[in-house]
């Protein structure tokens, strides 16, 4: 039988900005769950900046 196949494991063979996006992505997908208004916003303010190539 074949191992699922985690996250973890999907992103590590990403270029390391693309995994950091991926990453991001995935916690900004259901932000109230967060439960911390100050990590969503920095986590968009990291978007934001991945996005523009900084």
């Amino acid at each position: 039988m074949n191992e699922p196949v985690t996250v973890g494991a999907t992103i590590r063979h990403l270029p390391a900005r693309a995994a950091r996006m991926a990453a991001i992505e995935i916690l900004l997908a259901d932000p109230a769950e967060l439960g911390d208004d100050t990590l969503e916003s920095a986590l968009y303010i990291l978007r934001e900046k991945l996005r523009a190539g900084q």
